[in-house]
């Protein structure tokens, strides 16, 4: 059984979809409206300013819409920094959920084969695992139970 859950969670990081998709799916949706608040926020502020500095400065108007290229080129690369950022924290917040899907799909395989009537089924998890104290919990409880 162990063999695979290995094989499993290799080949697939969406071991419960609806639970990492949900998770996943609000950290992106969250990423692109701080990406656009922040892209809008950002270049509506500073092109107000732009405006009124260069409105009132001698320079000519091809070094103020070189200015204002140069801050358009700014703000669009603030937008997709910080939408690279929220695609690495997508991929750190797959990971994270995939490890606590793999053990949560474990218990409920566990759980499904003493259903079935293999009392002697135990949960095995890694001890640096979230769940590790709940399984610990499950098992003396499953030999608890065998013994009465």
């Amino acid at each position: 059984m162990r063999d695979s859950r290995n094989q499993k969670s290799k080949r697939n990081l969406w071991i419960i979809p609806s639970f990492q998709g949900r998770i996943v799916s609000l950290i992106l949706l969250l990423g692109f409206v701080c990406a656009a608040a922040n892209g809008y926020l950002y270049y509506a502020y500073v092109d107000d300013s732009y405006d009124f500095i260069l409105k009132y400065s001698s320079l000519s108007q091809e070094l103020i819409d070189e200015r204002h290229r140069d801050l358009l080129v700014f703000g669009v690369s603030l937008g997709l920094a910080t939408l690279l950022m929220t695609l690495v924290i997508v991929a750190l917040a797959l990971v994270i959920t995939h490890r606590a899907a793999e053990s949560i799909d474990h218990i409920k395989r566990v759980i499904e084969e003493i259903r079935s009537g293999n009392v002697k089924e135990r949960i095995h998890l890694k001890e640096k695992d979230e769940f590790h104290d709940l399984a610990n919990s499950f098992n003396q409880m499953m030999d608890e139970l065998q013994k009465h």
